[in-house]
C-alpha cells in the first residue's frame, strides 16, 4: 500500500458547524434524485420512480409536470434483486432554457435494458414526451443486485453536458474490495468490464456538445474519435459510482464526488474502501476498479483459487480482464483530491467517522454585485464538498492549482443532502433525500442562506369543522415579533392561482389539488402551511381472521389464523401478534424511547435501519425477534456493530460504526432487543397457528392485544382485543 500522506495542519481545522438560515421551502418527495435551478428562480426535481416535478420557492407550489415510465425499485417488491438502483435520475436545464424551454433527463428504459440521456421540451408548463430526442444509450445489467448508476447531469459554462454513469456492477461478492471478478458467470461482478474499460460508457463521466439533431464530441475527451477500442465520449474514466457533479463556472473544471467500497481494513488485495472528492482539470483516468484514493492500488486477484497476485502500478494500470473489450493499457491513475475511510482520515480529521457517502459541487466565488453570499470573500474559489451519510457540507478552499488549502465544516444537521445548486442570486438550493433508503415520502427543498439573525414565521393551518371548503388559520406568529402576511395559493394541475390574503380562503367547484398559506415577515423570513386535497389511491386490502373471534387472550396462548386479499403471495405474509400494556405508550408500534430515539438519530443508524419497516438494512424489529433468546445477544450484536459484517441479512453489508462508543453501542443493542418483548411472528404461510409471547417480567394486566397481517404492495389488516385479566 501506498503509505497515507501526511498534511500541514492547515487541514486539522475545526468541525464546527456554521450558522445558516435554513427554510424548508417544499416536502413530501418520494425519493428524490437531483434538482435543477432555472433563470426565474422555479427549481425542477426528478423522482426515481418517473415523477418530474417544478417547485415555486416564493408560494411553495409543487407541480407535476411530468412522469416517465422507468424501469425501478418499488414498494410492491422492495426485495427484488432486479434493478436495484435503476429509476429517473439526473436533470438538466438547456443554456438557453428560458428561450427553448429544453431539459435533458437521464432515465431507466422500462423495456430495453439500458439507461438514456435525453432531450425533451416543455409545452405549456408540461413535459412533452414526443419530443423527445434521445442522445446517448448506456446498456446495462440489472440482474443480481448491480448497483450504481451514478446519474448527474450538468452543464458547464462553455455549454458542453457531463453525464455520470456508474460501474453498474454488484459490490457484495468482492469482500468489499475491488470487484473485478473475471469467472465465467460472475460478469455482473466485474468493474473491469465498465469502469475499467476504455470501449464502455459505464463508470465514467462523459462529456458531449449537444446539437440540434444529436451530439458532437468536443476536443480534449479521452480518446479521440475512431482511436480503436475506444468511446470517445468518454472525458473522465475509472468512476465507481459518480455522484453528484459539478463544474466550477470559471475554470470549467470538473468535481464530482465517488462513492467507495466497504473494506473496513487494508489486506493483501488492496486498500481500505475510501469515498473520493475529485477534481479534473482535464481529461482522464481515476483509476477504479484497479486503484484507489490517493493513488493506492489494488492487488490482482483470482477469484476461483483465492490467489493474491501483484499489484496494479498506477501509473500504468491494466486491464487484463477477459471481460475487457477496451484498451490494455490504460492511462495512469489520477489520485483524489480528498478521500477518507469510515475511520478517522489521518490526512482529512475534519471530515471525522462513520458512514460515508460523498458528493461534490457547487463552487463559491464570492460576488458583491450579487443578493447573497453564502461565504465571505476570503473563502473565493471554495469548494463545497457534501456528504450524504453524515449530513454536512465541507468548505474546500482551493488554491489556483486546485491543490486544496483548508477544509473545514460549513453546516450540519441535514437528513440525507442529495444535491445542493446555487441560484443566480446566491441562494444554495439543497435537496435532502429524506430518511430512508428507498420509498421515501419525507424528501425536501432546503433554501440556505447566510445567517440574518432573522427568525421566520411559523403559521399552521386546518379546514373548517362548518365548511369543508372552508380554510382557517390555526396559529400564525413570528418570533421576533414581525408583522405576519398571509396569501393562500391552490395548485391547479401544472399552475395556481392566488386565494387572496388574510386569516381565510374559500374555495368553489375546484379540480385544485392543494390549498396551501404562506406566511412572510417582510425581511425574507417564509413559512408554508399545506393542505391535500388529493386522496391518494389505496392500496389492496388484507383481510385477516382469527379463529373463533376471540373476546380476549392471554399470553402463551395460540391462535389460529388466515389471511385473504386477491393475488396474494402467501409466501410473502407476515403475521405478528403483539402485546400492548394498558398504557397503551406503544399503541402505534414498537418505538425506541426519546433518548434511544435521539442517540442512533445523532449516530446515523436511521441512515440505513428503522424500527418497523423496510430500508437498506434489516428492521430492527425484526433484529430483535431473530437474537432476542440468544444469550450472548449483546455482546454478538455488539461485535457486529463495532466491527461490520455481511450475510446475516442479505448481501448488502453494514459498515464498521466507529463513531459508536462502547456505552452507545451497549444503549443502542439493548434497545433494539427490548423492541420485541411481547411479540411472536409467523412468517411465509397465509393461513396457520401463532402462540402468543409469554409474559414479560413488567408487564402490566389490563392490557390489549395486537395482531397484525402485512404483505407488500398490500395494505395491513389488523385484529385487536382486549388481554384477559
Amino acid at each position: 500500500m501506498n503509505k497515507h500522506l501526511a498534511f500541514p495542519l492547515l487541514l486539522l481545522t475545526s468541525a464546527h458547524a456554521q450558522p445558516l438560515d435554513k427554510t424548508v421551502i417544499a416536502e413530501g418527495f418520494h425519493d428524490p434524485m437531483e434538482i435543477a435551478v432555472a433563470p426565474d428562480g422555479d427549481l425542477f426535481v426528478t423522482e426515481r420512480e418517473g415523477r418530474l416535478l417544478r417547485v415555486r420557492p416564493s408560494t411553495g407550489g409543487i407541480f407535476e409536470i411530468g412522469a416517465l415510465k422507468v424501469e425501478a425499485l418499488r414498494a410492491s417488491d422492495p426485495n427484488s434483486n432486479y434493478a436495484r438502483e435503476d429509476g429517473l435520475q439526473g436533470i438538466a436545464l438547456d443554456p438557453d432554457f428560458a428561450n427553448n424551454q429544453r431539459i435533458y433527463l437521464y432515465y431507466s428504459d422500462p423495456e430495453k435494458v439500458l439507461d438514456r440521456l435525453s432531450r425533451f421540451t416543455l409545452k405549456d408548463g408540461k413535459l412533452d414526451k414526443s419530443s423527445e430526442l434521445v442522445l446517448i444509450e448506456v446498456p446495462t445489467t440489472r440482474e443480481n443486485k448491480v448497483c450504481h448508476h451514478g446519474g448527474s447531469v450538468e452543464f458547464g459554462p462553455d455549454g458542453l453536458l457531463y453525464l455520470s454513469t456508474g460501474d453498474n456492477t454488484n459490490p457484495f461478492e468482492s469482500s468489499g474490495s475491488s470487484p473485478i471478478d473475471d469467472r465465467e458467470g460472475h460478469e455482473y461482478a466485474n468493474a473491469a468490464r465498465s469502469a475499467g474499460n476504455t470501449n464502455d460508457l459505464r463508470g465514467k463521466i462523459l462529456r458531449i456538445k449537444p446539437t440540434e439533431t444529436g451530439y458532437e464530441i468536443p476536443e480534449g475527451n479521452l480518446f479521440k474519435p475512431g482511436t480503436p477500442k475506444t468511446r470517445p465520449e468518454i472525458y473522465v474514466m475509472g468512476c465507481r459510482n459518480p455522484f453528484r457533479i459539478s463544474i466550477d463556472p470559471k475554470t470549467r473544471n470538473l468535481f464530482w464526488g465517488e462513492v467507495g467500497p466497504d473494506a473496513a481494513s487494508d489486506t493483501a488485495r488492496g486498500p481500505r474502501g475510501q469515498d473520493e472528492v475529485n477534481v479534473a482539470k482535464a481529461a482522464g483516468n481515476f483509476g477504479w476498479p484497479f486503484v484507489i484514493g490517493n493513488n493506492e492500488p489494488y492487488s490482482r486477484f483470482d477469484f476461483a483459487t483465492n490467489k493474491v497476485g501483484e499489484k496494479q502500478n498506477p501509473a500504468a494500470p491494466k486491464n487484463e480482464s477477459r471481460s475487457n473489450t477496451g484498451l490494455t493499457d490504460l492511462p495512469p491513475a489520477q489520485p483524489a483530491l480528498i478521500w477518507y475511510p469510515y475511520a478517522e482520515s489521518p490526512e482529512f480529521p475534519v471530515l471525522g467517522k462513520g458512514g460515508r457517502n460523498a458528493m461534490a459541487g457547487p463552487v463559491f466565488y464570492h460576488d458583491s454585485a450579487r443578493k447573497y453570499n453564502i461565504l465571505g470573500p476570503e473563502d473565493d474559489k471554495t469548494l463545497l464538498a457534501y456528504e450524504w451519510m453524515r449530513g454536512k457540507i465541507f468548505k474546500a478552499k482551493l488554491d489556483a492549482d486546485e491543490k486544496l488549502k483548508n477544509l473545514e465544516v460549513l453546516a450540519d444537521g441535514f437528513i440525507h443532502p442529495m444535491d445542493l445548486e446555487m441560484a443566480q442570486d446566491g441562494t444554495l438550493w439543497m435537496l435532502e433525500y429524506g430518511s430512508d433508503w428507498w420509498f421515501n415520502k419525507n424528501g425536501k427543498i432546503l433554501r440556505l442562506l447566510p445567517s440574518s439573525g432573522n427568525k421566520p414565521p411559523t403559521i399552521s393551518i386546518e379546514v373548517s369543522s362548518a365548511d369543508a371548503n372552508q380554510f382557517l388559520v390555526k396559529e400564525a406568529s413570528d418570533p421576533d415579533g414581525d408583522p405576519v402576511t398571509i396569501t393562500w395559493w391552490l395548485t391547479e394541475g401544472a399552475t395556481e392561482r392566488s386565494l387572496g390574503t388574510g386569516q381565510t380562503a374559500s374555495l368553489s367547484g375546484t379540480t385544485g389539488t392543494e390549498v396551501r398559506a404562506v406566511a412572510t415577515d417582510g425581511k425574507g423570513g417564509i413559512a408554508i402551511a399545506r393542505v391535500s386535497l388529493v386522496k391518494e389511491k389505496a392500496l389492496p386490502q388484507l383481510i385477516l381472521d382469527i379463529g373463533g373471534q376471540p373476546k380476549s387472550l392471554n399470553f402463551n396462548q395460540e391462535v389460529s389464523f388466515a389471511v385473504r386479499a386477491e393475488g396474494l403471495d402467501s409466501s410473502k405474509v407476515t403475521v405478528r401478534a403483539r402485546y400492548i400494556p394498558p398504557t397503551g405508550h406503544d399503541a402505534g408500534g414498537p418505538q425506541f424511547s426519546t433518548d434511544v430515539e435521539t442517540l442512533v438519530t445523532s449516530k446515523l443508524c436511521l441512515a440505513c435501519h428503522q424500527v418497523a419497516h423496510p430500508s437498506v438494512g434489516p428492521q430492527y424489529l425484526n433484529v430483535s425477534l431473530k437474537y432476542r433468546d440468544r444469550a450472548d445477544a449483546v455482546d454478538y450484536l455488539k461485535g457486529k456493530l463495532k466491527n461490520g459484517s455481511t450475510g446475516a441479512w442479505g448481501e448488502v453489508p453494514m459498515p464498521p460504526q466507529i463513531a459508536v462508543n462502547d456505552e452507545e453501542a451497549n444503549t443502542i443493542i439493548r434497545a433494539i432487543l427490548g423492541l420485541a418483548d411481547g411479540i411472536s411472528e409467523a412468517s411465509g404461510s397465509a393461513s396457520g397457528k401463532l402462540k402468543l409471547a409469554p409474559q414479560p417480567p413488567d408487564a402490566a394486566p389490563a392490557g390489549a392485544w395486537e395482531i397484525s397481517a402485512d404483505a407488500p404492495g398490500f395494505l395491513g389488516a389488523k385484529f385487536r382485543v382486549a388481554a384477559e385479566k
